[in-house]
């Protein structure tokens, strides 16, 4: 039996926050806005107010959704209340009427947040080196994914970026019904270690989510930095 890999996905396999900004600034720019980081800026504000101002978003299965995927985020088909789907649907334009009131323009919000979801899946794409790097792992690994967020946006991420087909089990916060870095997340991934499995080490590029998972089970941890890409995990490697 392989010993298993647990990697995280967002700003480790892919980009999330810079790619959020550029999706951002790419949408000022065809509203003729400047694009300039504050305005980027006043956009997340914006976004982060309307998504905090909501009661509704501790629920299991969006308590992980940041207020900048909550912009690109599908909430119809969540397995929550109809009240929660109904107040979580239309965040993204409520959140862009408010960052264009804030921006003083009169553009319509609707548009921006249609652009927003176009230009931002346009940003699924693999960190150079990640794909290589994953073909190695798999060599003489299990690779499994662990990632936080709801279940559509996640799951729509790993088939935008092409590494669907890299990983034998996945684990979404959402999913799970626990955020990633809690001891019950741990255990839901401790169970699915059947037939003898080991973790090998886990991957992330977070010191509480991704650490705290490693923690928790037991096993290494290898954390992804600017100067730490995904690129050189397969020389973390520690097996005989």
């Amino acid at each position: 039996m392989s010993p298993v890999v647990i990697i995280d996905l967002d700003d480790c396999l892919i980009p999330d926050g810079t790619a959020a900004r550029a999706a951002i600034a790419a949408v000022l720019d065809e509203l003729s806005i400047t694009a300039d980081d504050l305005a980027v800026d006043t956009v997340l504000a914006a976004a982060r107010r309307e998504w905090r101002d909501n009661r509704q978003v501790t629920h299991r299965e969006v308590e992980r959704v940041a207020s900048w995927e909550a912009l690109w985020a599908d909430f119809h088909e969540l397995p929550m209340p109809r009240e929660i789907v109904e107040s979580l649907v239309g965040n993204d334009v409520r959140a862009w009427r408010l960052a264009l009131d804030d921006l003083g323009s009169s553009a319509d919000a609707t548009t921006a947040a249609l652009a927003f979801r176009r230009l931002r899946r346009a940003l699924v794409v693999p960190f150079p080196g990640v794909e290589q790097a994953l073909k190695s792992l798999a060599e003489r690994h299990e690779l499994w994914l662990a990632t936080d967020g709801c279940r559509s946006l996640q799951r729509a991420k790993i088939a935008l970026s092409g590494l669907a087909d890299r990983f034998q089990r996945v684990f979404v916060s959402g999913e799970v019904g626990h955020p990633k870095g809690t001891p019950e997340f741990t255990a839901a991934v401790s169970t699915a270690l059947t037939e003898g499995r080991t973790v090998c080490f886990v991957v992330g590029d977070s010191e509480t989510t991704d650490l705290l998972l490693a923690e928790t089970g037991g096993w290494p941890f290898l954390r992804i930095t600017d100067e730490m890409r995904f690129a050189g995990a397969p020389a973390f490697c520690r097996c005989p």
